[in-house]
C-alpha cells in the first residue's frame, strides 16, 4: 500500500552545464562547485570525472578555494562513470562530470560493436550492420542506471555537456513541412537534459562568459543571465533553497505491474511478435547483405514463398493470419531455404 506524505525540500545540488567550445563550461562548473565546498560543506572533497581531460587545467583553482586537492579519474567509460558515482556516494564526494556527452557515446559504441560481433560470428556482414530501433531500449535502459543515480543518489552533483541542435518539423506560409531549428539542448541521451534540477546555458559574448538559466525548478533563477564570469553568487538564490542538512528523497522502485498476469498481454504479445520479425530480418541480412536487383528479387521471391506476402507492413500488422506460432514456423522454413541459397 502506498502511502502519502509532504515532501522533503530537495537536500543535494544537481546542477548541468552545456554549451559551445570556448564558453567556460568547464571553468565555471569546477569554480562553482569549489565555492560550494567552501561555503557549505568544507568537510567534502570536489571529485572529477574526466573526458576530456581538462582536470588539470583547473585543480590549482579547486586547491586554492577549497584547500583541498582535486580527485579525477580520466575515462570515457560507462561502466567507470557508474562506479564513480558509487564512489562519490560512499566517500562524500561532490561529483563533477565533464563531458557527459562522452560516456553516452562510448555506451552506443560500445554496444553497437557488439552487434557486430554477433553478425560476424554468425558469418553476415557486419559492415552493413546498424542500430535500429529495436536497440534503443535497452540503450536507454542501460543508460538509465546512471540518470538514477544522478537524480536520486544523496550527492551534490553536476554534469557538464557540449550543445546540440533541436530540430522540429515546421509547416511554411505554403503549409509544406520543412527542418528548422528551434531550440538547443545537452548534446547526450535525449532525457539526461531533463535530470538537472539547476540547467545553465554558458554563452560567450564579446570575450565574455555568460551564464543563461534554462531551468530553475524553485524558478527563481529561470530565464536569467548572469553578469560577465559568473561565481556561486548568481546560483546562490537556488542553493539557499536546499535544505542542505536534509536526507533528500528515496526512490520508491515500482513493483512490476505484469509479475502475477494469468497470461501475455496485448503488449507482450506485440513485442514478441516485433523479435521474430526483427529476427526474420537478421535471417536474411545475413545472406543477402546487398541492395542489388538479384538480391532485392530473392528477399521477395523467400518472403512470397514462406509467408505468403511480401509486404513488410502486412507481416507487421496482420496478427490474426499472422501469428506468432506461424512466425516462428515461417522462420524455420525460412533459415532451411536459406541455407539452400547459401550452398
Amino acid at each position: 500500500m502506498i502511502k502519502l506524505e509532504e515532501p522533503n525540500t530537495p537536500a543535494f545540488l544537481k546542477m548541468g552545464f552545456f554549451g559551445n567550445t570556448g564558453t567556460g563550461k568547464t571553468f565555471t562548473a569546477a569554480k562553482v562547485l569549489s565555492q560550494f565546498i567552501r561555503d557549505y560543506c568544507p568537510d567534502k572533497q570536489l571529485a572529477f570525472y574526466d573526458t576530456e581531460p581538462s582536470a588539470g587545467y583547473v585543480k590549482d583553482m579547486v586547491k586554492q578555494i577549497t584547500g583541498k586537492p582535486l580527485l579525477a579519474i580520466h575515462s570515457r567509460s560507462f561502466s567507470d562513470l557508474v562506479q564513480f558515482m558509487d564512489l562519490c556516494r560512499d566517500k562524500g564526494h561532490v561529483a563533477l562530470i565533464d563531458s557527459i556527452t562522452h560516456p553516452w557515446r562510448t555506451l552506443v559504441d560500445d554496444y553497437l560493436a557488439a552487434k557486430r560481433s554477433r553478425v560476424t560470428g554468425a558469418g553476415g556482414n557486419a559492415a552493413n550492420t546498424r542500430l535500429s530501433l529495436k536497440d534503443w531500449g535497452p540503450l536507454k535502459e542501460m543508460w538509465g542506471v546512471f540518470s538514477s543515480k544522478f537524480a536520486w543518489e544523496p550527492v551534490h552533483s553536476c554534469i557538464v555537456g557540449r550543445e546540440g541542435d533541436v530540430w522540429e518539423t515546421v509547416d511554411d506560409d505554403e503549409g509544406v513541412g520543412e527542418m528548422k531549428k528551434t531550440g538547443v539542448k545537452m548534446k547526450t541521451e535525449t532525457e539526461t537534459g531533463f535530470e538537472p534540477s539547476l540547467l545553465v546555458q554558458m554563452k560567450s559574448i564579446n570575450s565574455k562568459h555568460y551564464a543563461y538559466v534554462m531551468k530553475d525548478r524553485f524558478d527563481i533563477l529561470t530565464f536569467k543571465t548572469s553578469d560577465p564570469e559568473p561565481d556561486i553568487e548568481f546560483f546562490r538564490p537556488h542553493i539557499k533553497m536546499l535544505n542542505l542538512k536534509g536526507s533528500g528523497y528515496t526512490e520508491n522502485k515500482p513493483e512490476p505491474v505484469f509479475r502475477n498476469a494469468p497470461g501475455p498481454n496485448y503488449e507482450t504479445i506485440k513485442m514478441k511478435r516485433s523479435a521474430i520479425l526483427e529476427s526474420i530480418k537478421d535471417d536474411i541480412l545475413l545472406i543477402y547483405p546487398g541492395q542489388t536487383t538479384e538480391e532485392k528479387k530473392a528477399k521477395v521471391k523467400l518472403l512470397r514463398d514462406v509467408f505468403g506476402t511480401s509486404s513488410w507492413i502486412e507481416l507487421e500488422g496482420d496478427m490474426k493470419n499472422h501469428t506468432i506460432d506461424k512466425l516462428e514456423e515461417g522462420r524455420v522454413v525460412l533459415q532451411e531455404k536459406l541455407k539452400e541459397s547459401n550452398g
